[in-house]
């Protein structure tokens, strides 16, 4: 399912459609792993702040750049759409997927 995987599913054409339940989500980041890394710089910062704060950033930073792949992916997706020879419909298409992209992108929704 293309909501689950964060992959687009193909429209007529083969691209991304606007109702394809694309979300940005970090790709590759597993959500439990990440919360078990942040509940753990929490439960440390008692015994080691510096150290703590650190692995908070270090976790940020990972997702951080997990979700920008994702998101790049996701344009690259959409561009491919439409890039070559497409006819107008394709584009009508293409222009419906862009907008439910950068709606995602604004709402998180």
């Amino acid at each position: 399912m293309a909501e689950e995987t964060g992959k687009a599913a193909p429209a007529r054409g083969g691209g991304p459609t606007a109702e394809d339940g694309w979300r940005p989500r970090p790709r590759g980041v597993d959500p439990g792993s990440a919360r078990d890394r942040m509940g753990g710089a929490v439960t440390g910062f008692v015994d080691d702040p510096r150290g703590a704060v650190a692995e908070a950033d270090a976790l940020a930073s990972e997702v951080a750049d997990a979700l920008v792949a994702e998101i790049e992916s996701r344009r690259a997706a959409l561009r491919a759409a439409w890039d070559e020879g497409a006819d107008t419909e394709t584009l009508r298409l293409a222009l419906r997927s862009y907008r439910s992209f950068i709606q995602s992108l604004i709402t998180g929704r």
